[in-house]
């Protein structure tokens, strides 16, 4: 196709991939956390959403409410992970100005 330069498009490609890696990279990084419980339990999870911390307050294991605690530590874990697909959505975005690329964002 005459003027069409793709090879401009391969170079873009490219070039938003690379900064897409470094993003994913940084947000390795970055850490955002959950809790549950009024803070009886908390998590920090990375903007890669890998688990990094649990800290389980000494008071949720007061009565031995093996159930209430498992459900304090997975409303924490949802909402941690939440926290951190936002924050990865939002800094991938910043990167490919917004437009949804599959596979990519």
């Amino acid at each position: 196709m005459p003027g069409i330069d793709v090879n401009f498009f391969i170079r873009q490609a490219n070039k938003l991939q690379k900064e897409l890696e470094a993003k994913r990279s940084e947000l390795e990084t970055i850490t955002v956390e959950g809790s549950s419980g009024g803070g009886l339990v908390k998590v920090v999870v990375t903007g890669a959403q890998h688990l990094q911390s649990i800290h389980i307050d000494p008071k949720a294991l007061e009565g031995g409410d093996v159930a209430m605690l498992e459900d304090l530590v997975m409303a924490a874990m949802n909402q941690g992970l939440d926290n951190s697909r936002n924050l990865m959505k939002t800094e991938l975005e910043k990167v490919s100005g917004g437009v949804r690329i599959p596979g990519l964002t």
